[in-house]
């Protein structure tokens, strides 16, 4: 049976059939791959092809999905959905975990049941289509990507050249969207660091403009000071060190330069920069009030009448109570204290 799909306004010939697992190839540039195998495997692209192939099938084995779609396969007797393979490479586009998870019950069951798959092919697709598809299935599709695999997805192809107006128009997304994607993966290579699970560190780090301003700098202490915390972050044991502290903390301490100064230099932590850092209400509520004070030049006073000027004597007379009290109130503080 063959039917036909349109991809970036052309139409592609689809049949369908069964290959063998084993002459198959996992699509190293799948989003959910590459986060597999680069994010935990030390010199994956240095590997020869067949042992790539393996640590990828090893890498997928290990996923709670997949983990979790094998009994499923195997109480169905095998696919619901084909997978989609193209025939010139003989790599899954579409469905490498189903690919993983034939390959398990193979390795499991004797009889050869499992020995080939369910597939729908297309002869041969160019870069772009490839792209679109994937896109479409995984971002606007049944099965999202993560934010991590949206993000290294626009940064792969901005790599390869394409432009980042271009990978816009593939995303259906803006282009400060996709510029955000692109320098948050960026970020995490210049820092050598390829888990996928710190992720939203570094995006707090870009999408926080008064952060990033700085950060984007590669010679900058305060990115040193701040990766250097984040690689020895292990997200699913430390609790209080989270994206959100980060974005909630950092920004308080680079307002006060002497705290900045001690963290940069690994005196302070983070939490005690922000401790010392923080602002009090009642500080916000003075600082507030002595901008008000501040923004009134000569022309405002000088263009009163006298009934006017008369009023405003009368207030700067109670500010000037209200000062002492809280003059007051603090030195009862210090006393305290």
């Amino acid at each position: 049976m063959s039917w036909s799909i349109t991809i970036l306004g052309k139409e592609v010939q689809v049949d369908e059939g069964v290959q063998p697992v084993d002459a198959l190839l996992f699509l190293k540039d799948n989003p959910r791959v590459y986060a597999v195998t680069h994010g935990s495997v030390d010199g994956f692209a240095e590997c020869p092809e067949e042992q790539q192939q393996q640590l990828i099938f090893e890498k997928l084995s290990a996923e709670p999905s997949v983990q979790k779609l094998v009994p499923e396969v195997r109480r169905h007797g095998g696919l619901i959905e084909p997978i989609l393979i193209r025939y010139d490479t003989k790599e899954v586009i579409e469905g490498n975990s189903r690919l993983a998870v034939y390959r398990l019950l193979r390795d499991e069951e004797s009889g050869g049941r499992w020995e080939s798959i369910p597939c729908h092919i297309v002869s041969s697709l160019t870069e772009e289509q490839q792209a679109a598809f994937l896109n479409q299935v995984h971002v606007k599709g049944k099965t999202n990507w993560s934010a991590y695999e949206k993000a290294n997805f626009a940064f792969v192809r901005s790599e390869r050249g394409w432009t980042l107006q271009a990978i816009a128009d593939l995303f259906g997304e803006s282009l400060g969207t996709i510029r955000t994607r692109v320098n948050v993966v960026r970020l995490m290579k210049e820092s050598d660091d390829d888990d996928q699970r710190r992720f939203s560190y570094y995006d707090v780090l870009v999408r926080t403009q008064p952060i990033w301003q700085e950060v984007r700098k590669e010679c900058s202490p305060l990115r040193r000071a701040v990766v250097r915390q984040i690689k020895e972050t292990n997200p699913a044991r430390d609790k209080e060190f989270t994206a959100q502290e980060l974005r909630k903390k950092l920004p308080a301490v680079m307002k006060k330069p002497k705290v900045l100064r001690r963290y940069v230099g690994g005196k302070i932590d983070l939490d005690e920069a922000f401790q010392r850092a923080k602002v009090s209400h009642a500080e916000q509520r003075v600082k507030q009030a002595l901008a008000q004070v501040e923004a009134i030049e000569r022309r405002d006073v000088s263009s009163l009448d006298q009934n006017a000027l008369n009023a405003l004597k009368q207030a700067v007379k109670k500010l000037e109570r209200g000062v002492r009290r809280v003059r007051g109130l603090v030195d009862k503080g210090k006393a305290q204290a």
